[in-house]
């Protein structure tokens, strides 16, 4: 029987070391499933209600995983969107957030952000390029996966720059919007998004930054 708590033991300090939160679980219930009969051939029954208790837990939070990493369609512009800027998410997460914003077509010469202008927005790039100017003088082109006025967004600082759709563009750029006042309900109930997105918005402003 002391070889089952060795067992065990072994398969706990396994579970540790993974990283993916569904083997961690998983690996927990069969090291706790181990320790079962050691329980009842010393008749340790406190053990063995708590023990149940965890994997009970355990097992309700395996079956939320796997819901959450079924597999889901995409369309063509949300699996570029995905494909260019948002792998870091589970494909389900994405859909989430993607079908929580809204699309738009900038037409070529159409502005899309005004200078000095507080955003209740974030946007995305998902095709085409945006000119940000000061004044008249043009200072960068966005593109495809660049995101647009997020230092205002998450600041609620007035824009230093207006962006408009860059006039010699063949055809419409599109964009992914959301909402701030609903990005962030949305965020604050799904904190592993939240802290993707985080993550996301700052590589993308990093690269701003170097480019610039």
């Amino acid at each position: 029987m002391n070889a089952l708590v060795h067992v065990a033991n072994v398969l706990f300090l396994v579970s540790y070391l993974v990283r993916d939160i569904l083997w961690l679980r998983g690996l927990t219930i069969v090291a706790i499933a181990t320790l079962i009969p050691y329980y009842l051939a010393n008749d340790l029954w406190p053990p063995i209600i708590w023990n149940g208790v965890f994997v009970a837990i355990n097992v309700y939070q395996m079956v939320r995983l796997l819901i959450e990493r079924r597999p889901c369609h995409l369309d063509e512009r949300q699996q570029q969107l995905y494909q260019r800027v948002f792998r870091t998410l589970q494909p389900r997460e994405f859909l989430a957030l993607a079908q929580l914003g809204t699309w738009r077509s900038v037409a070529p010469g159409e502005q899309l952000v005004a200078e000095g202008e507080v955003l209740d927005q974030l946007h995305v790039i998902e095709a085409g390029t945006l000119e940000v100017l000061v004044g008249e003088r043009s200072v960068a082109e966005l593109n495809a996966g660049s995101f647009v006025g997020e230092m205002s967004f998450l600041t609620g600082e007035p824009t230093s720059a207006r962006v408009v759709a860059n006039a010699g563009e063949p055809r419409a750029v599109e964009v992914l919007s959301w909402p701030r006042e609903g990005l962030r309900a949305f965020l604050d109930g799904h904190p592993d998004t939240r802290a993707a997105l985080q993550l996301i918005l700052g590589t993308d402003m990093a690269a701003k930054l170097r480019a610039g």
